[in-house]
């Protein structure tokens, strides 16, 4: 257990080190995500893939002891290293997202229609007794049926779905940097502002802030996606 703890310790310091050493790229990157995603989904799954690089990728990939000295080695340009990481992953994730996100449409769809088939047969077993195949195939053909509609579905909302979670992200990232840029550059204080040194030990102030910022910004989000669809 101790171990677990220090391991996500661990991660949420590189998580943090890594949006602070990156702030001026991530920032307008948050911006697009949050306000100008409907402009290009294309773009909206690369900055997501290049987002969740800064967000995972490279925090987990600095709890590797080899990578972390690399890393320090060359602290001075780091950003740079960063980017370049973040950017070839982003094109990586683009270039799986939309078969990724089908196939799992695919699957979740057929393993509702499998199990709705399972409780077809056993709530209705003797009638289904007189269909001319054997009913155990039923489970698969709800499978095949429910998970080709689900994937259909999934493809035919493809940049609405991308485009929700463009707006979730970037709220996240500028609930985040607003708090951050409000203590460090305009001198507000907030609950001791912890915010400025780490993320695991927030004031219970900072924490209801970060949360009303996003949902603001979340909320202009889907309110400027759901303007620019009527226009």
């Amino acid at each position: 257990m101790d171990q677990n703890i220090q391991e996500f310790t661990s991660f949420i310091y590189n998580y943090y080190d890594t949006l602070i050493a990156s702030i001026w790229i991530l920032l307008p990157l948050a911006f697009f995500l949050n306000f100008l995603t409907k402009f290009s989904s294309k773009v909206s799954i690369f900055l997501i893939g290049f987002y969740g690089s800064y967000s995972l990728l490279i925090p987990y990939l600095l709890k590797i002891e080899q990578v972390n000295n690399l890393i320090q080695e060359y602290a001075d340009f780091k950003v740079f290293i960063f980017f370049i990481i973040s950017f070839i992953f982003g094109m990586i994730f683009y270039s799986i997202v939309k078969i990724a996100m089908s196939l799992g449409g695919f699957i979740l769809g057929g393993l509702l229609g499998y199990n709705l088939g399972n409780f077809l047969i056993s709530s209705n077993y003797e009638y289904l007794e007189r269909l001319p195949f054997d009913q155990e195939v039923l489970p698969w053909i709800g499978f095949i049926v429910i998970g080709a509609i689900l994937a259909l579905v999934i493809s035919k909302n493809y940049n609405k779905i991308i485009s929700g979670i463009s707006i979730l992200f970037g709220s996240v990232l500028l609930s985040f940097y607003t708090i951050y840029i409000l203590e460090k550059f305009v001198g507000l204080e907030l609950g001791g502002n912890q915010l400025l040194n780490e993320l695991k030990n927030i004031s219970d102030v900072e924490f209801y802030s970060l949360i009303i910022g996003f949902i603001i910004y979340a909320g202009l989000g889907f309110y400027t996606l759901r303007k620019t669809n009527k226009e």
